[in-house]
């Protein structure tokens, strides 16, 4: 054992304890002492932060030897102590300034201010707040997320404890984002302690002035994505393009699964068991709002298609030239028989052998190069179709307005049922006969292979399902999608410059590039004949447990009775899953239980999503008004850092815009005593139930990083009055 020197001071033994990552460019910016009510040290607290790396924030105690080690001393059953306790015991009539850590406690104490802290943004739970009986409290929360829930969590800890508990309105200090007092108190160096200990604090009743708030509907809560379900080279991927794009997770996520469903949709198909086979291919739809970046998440994750495509279209041109050349000459000698057989017939000659030799010529017409087309925008299905049989057997629909897909001229009354059947084939890999009257003919679609990949707004999706009179859930259309419903960071993505160097993106595309390279299996008739993969035993297991869990609750009154149509076919989606992870990893042989199990992760998370989502679809008329208003004013109080919205306001941009429609979800609304309708004159302002913003501290929960926004929202709102 190293043999400490004992008179080793805490400062010294701090940086003999952080000398790993100050050797990684860490630097210390602070060692804050733990004090007992008396003065005794406690334990101390290391800080080092790095340009570009997570704060390095460790514990310190020195044991009975007079040694120091990272560790922390153990909890008393009260709690763990607050920071500067002997500040507080000298000083038992003074307001107290908590704040998120120990920096920002500090730079108030050296105003002359009485400041403590449990520590970071998770520690309130585990502290002792005794030594704040009776006491007026202001809480100074870091102006983020974290902070919000920081203070929230705070003042539920103080009430019956302190006097009075109020929170610092962060909003109004023109923070930076993540920004704290130490910050403020840089940028204010004439502040005082007086200025401090007046600043504006967020204005809210007490929760018992308002009735607690009812449930307006039974609600799916939404789980997070299952990342760490994807493999590793999607995974890495995923978070790179995310990490720029700030698009929704679940969004970034489906473009680069929806890629993958492209590359390997060709190549093989699934064997779930015996007599169970069929295609790899995914259908995928994001519920979300125009401007969520699905256009651009697209564009990264299908750059290997579209180079596959334009490689494929120059190393055909040669071909291409070449059949027009054929094309020339076999139109002139059909032109010169068929001239031939009627000059014989005017002249009473026997044509028979011009006919003989014309119906050879037709059946060997030359044939166009097949040249591989992958991706479609907003084709019909009856374009797809033609596409998939006489250009390429396998393609995708990616579009980011599916508003185009759903709601063309092919979705309407008459050809929706034809239509939504077709679809429904293409994902199962049936051939499809085609009648056709127009130019081309009949024709059937054979072993051909479809990804569709679709975003679509909310209302929408909900406008296309009143219209197709509820046809898409009963043919089972929407069952055979992969549905996410994220939410929206809209509000949250600040301009960052785009990286130098995307080396997971970099290694994605090879990896896209090596499959799509790969000659596709295909018969002398040209139509595809994928080879087929089963599970590895253990997958097969676990396959089955997966799909017998799902069978077990589609029962009536099971928990997936009400989303029966999608859960039915969720255990087909995880086999298809697997198949595209044990591809795309290059894994030999049959489908491993390592990508078995990442795949029913991620297929069980969005049979979540479809419930969520489609658990509205049973609701009233009136209760989904009210719900959509509420949902609504929800976010428009979070985002504006506010708890109230003019009626005029919420008709204008809310959900409902008919007057009668509105008043009818604010009454039902009201009983629920979710909001109140306030009459100043002739204006009417809907004020929120505070306990649903977390006693108004989870205002700041979404947006509170953006200080600009949240500035002209309040100008805007100001306007508004």
């Amino acid at each position: 054992m190293e043999v400490i020197d004992r008179i080793e001071t805490p400062q010294q033994a701090a940086r003999r304890l952080a000398a790993p990552v100050l050797r990684k460019g860490f630097k210390p910016t602070g060692l804050h002492e733990y004090t007992s009510a008396s003065g005794e040290p406690i334990y101390w607290r290391i800080r080092a932060e790095h340009p570009s790396e997570p704060k390095w924030i460790r514990p310190m105690v020195r044991n009975a030897a007079g040694e120091y080690n990272l560790s922390e001393p153990p909890a008393p059953p009260t709690g763990k102590p607050l920071y500067r306790l002997h500040d507080l015991a000298q000083n038992p009539d003074a307001a107290v300034i908590v704040t998120e850590g120990e920096k920002a406690a500090d730079a108030l104490v050296k105003l002359g201010v009485i400041a403590t802290t449990s520590g970071g943004a998770s520690s309130a739970d585990t502290a002792d707040w005794a030594p704040l009986q009776g006491r007026r409290v202001l809480i100074w929360p870091d102006f983020d997320a974290a902070g919000a829930k920081y203070a929230q969590t705070v003042a539920a800890k103080l009430q019956g404890i302190a006097a009075e508990v109020r929170i610092i309105d962060v909003v109004r200090l023109n923070l930076p984002p993540k920004g704290d007092a130490a910050e403020w108190l840089e940028a204010h160096p004439e502040a005082t302690a007086e200025h401090v200990l007046a600043l504006p604090v967020i204005q809210s009743e007490v929760a018992d002035q308002w009735p607690e708030p009812q449930e307006l509907v039974a609600e799916v809560q939404p789980d997070d994505y299952p990342l760490d379900a994807l493999p590793a080279r999607i995974l890495a991927a995923v978070q790179e393009v995310q990490g720029f794009t700030r698009a929704p997770l679940p969004l970034v996520a489906s473009a680069a699964l929806s890629a993958v469903s492209v590359a390997v949709q060709g190549l093989h198909d699934i064997k779930r068991a015996d007599r169970l086979t069929g295609p790899c291919s995914l259908f995928m739809l994001t519920i979300a709002e125009s401007g969520e970046r699905k256009t651009t998440a697209d564009g990264f994750f299908t750059k290997a298609l579209r180079d596959f495509e334009a490689e494929q279209v120059e190393a055909a041109k040669p071909a291409i030239k070449a059949y027009k050349s054929e094309m020339a000459a076999w139109e002139a000698e059909k032109s010169g028989l068929q001239d031939a057989i009627r000059t014989a017939a005017r002249n009473g000659k026997s044509a028979a052998d011009l006919a003989a030799k014309l119906r050879d010529l037709v059946n060997d017409e030359p044939q166009p190069p097949r040249v591989p087309r992958l991706l479609y925008g907003d084709a019909t299905p009856e374009a797809l179709t033609w596409g998939l049989s006489k250009a390429w057997p396998t393609a995708a629909v990616i579009s980011s307005e599916a508003g185009t897909v759903l709601g063309s001229h092919g979705m309407g009354a008459e050809s929706m049922t034809r239509n939504f059947s077709i679809l429904n084939q293409l994902w199962d890999g049936r051939d499809i006969p085609i009648d056709r009257r127009k130019e081309g003919g009949s024709f059937t679609v054979r072993g051909a292979r479809l990804t569709m990949a679709l975003q679509v707004q909310e209302l929408t999706l909900r406008q296309f399902f009143d219209r197709t009179a509820g046809l898409a859930r009963g043919i089972g259309f929407l069952a055979r999608f992969l549905v996410a419903w994220p939410a929206s960071t809209q509000g949250t993505r600040f301009f960052q410059a785009a990286p130098e160097q995307w080396p997971a993106l970099a290694t994605f595309n090879r990896r896209m590039a090596e499959i799509l390279r790969a000659a596709l299996p295909m018969n002398d008739a040209g139509e595809l004949e994928p080879v087929l993969l089963g599970f590895a035993p253990d997958a097969f297991e676990a396959w089955r447990a997966f799909h017998d869990g799902i069978e077990g609750m589609l029962c009536i009154g099971g928990e997936l009775s009400d989303v029966r149509d999608v859960a039915s076919k969720t255990a087909d989606n995880a086999a298809r899953l697997a198949l595209l992870f044990h591809v795309f990893e290059g894994t030999p042989g049959a489908v491993s239980l390592e990508a078995f199990n990442g795949a029913a992760r991620i297929v069980a998370w969005h049979l979540s999503e479809a419930r969520r989502f489609l658990g509205e679809f049973s609701l009233s008329p009136d209760v989904a008004d009210a719900a959509r208003l509420d949902a609504w004013v929800l976010a428009y109080c979070t985002q504006h850092a506010t708890r109230e919205v003019s009626r005029k306001t919420a008709q204008r941009c809310g959900p409902l815009r008919d007057g009668a429609t509105l008043d009818a979800a604010l009454h039902a609304l009201t009983g629920l005593d979710r909001v109140r309708v306030v009459k100043e004159g002739n204006r009417r302002t809907i004020e929120l139930n505070p306990q649903l913003l977390g006693h108004a501290t989870a205002t700041l929960a979404t947006h509170a990083t953006d200080a600009g926004e949240s500035r002209n929202s309040r100008s805007r709102k100001e306007g508004e009055s």
